[in-house]
């Protein structure tokens, strides 16, 4: 079963508390409905997908589609501001969250490039909506190449971190994903 092609499927939602998880609900209903077909999936990904959210903690969203969407922030800025009226949103926001929706717009041709931030959906992102399987499909082919190279994400001593994409790297050498 993909997920997020049903009401009943299983959604891999490991690090997503129950709260960030209703919000993340509702917000994929929401561009379901501004976009309807266009809409192909969304993941989540940052401190929410991890497990770590904390107040200053917002939702990023990668969100795929067909085609270029005319005006993304428009296409969501009425679904934010009803977000605002909700119960999920309400909750988190009680807890110290900003838990406002930052998404970032692809489309499957951009996605289809491997752009960076791919990266970190593909080491701890979680897909809330992918019906025909694109974005799982995608992200499963970054972690191929990521394994090919030896790629390693390296933890820093405040908590960020960057990767080392290919640690045997040579000057002149290009790397792709």
């Amino acid at each position: 079963m993909k997920a997020g092609s049903g009401e009943d499927d299983v959604v891999m939602r490991m690090g997503i508390s129950a709260a960030w998880r209703a919000l993340a609900d509702r917000v994929v209903a929401e561009y379901r409905a501004a976009l309807g077909g266009d809409l192909l999936a969304v993941a989540c990904f940052g401190s929410v997908a991890r497990g770590q959210a904390g107040p200053e903690s917002d939702l990023d969203l990668y969100v795929v589609t067909r085609g270029q969407v005319a005006d993304p922030l428009g296409q969501c800025l009425g679904g934010a501001i009803r977000l605002r009226e909700t119960r999920e949103y309400r909750a988190l926001a009680r807890e110290g969250h900003r838990p406002d929706p930052m998404p970032i717009f692809h489309t499957v041709a951009k996605l289809a490039t491997h752009p960076w931030i791919l990266l970190d959906i593909a080491d701890h992102g979680v897909i809330l909506y992918d019906p025909a399987g694109i974005l799982a499909w995608e992200l499963e082919a970054v972690r191929r190449r990521l394994r090919e190279l030896g790629s390693k994400r390296v933890m820093r001593p405040d908590g960020s971190w960057y990767w080392d994409l290919k640690p045997d790297w040579r000057p002149g050498e290009t790397i792709e994903l």
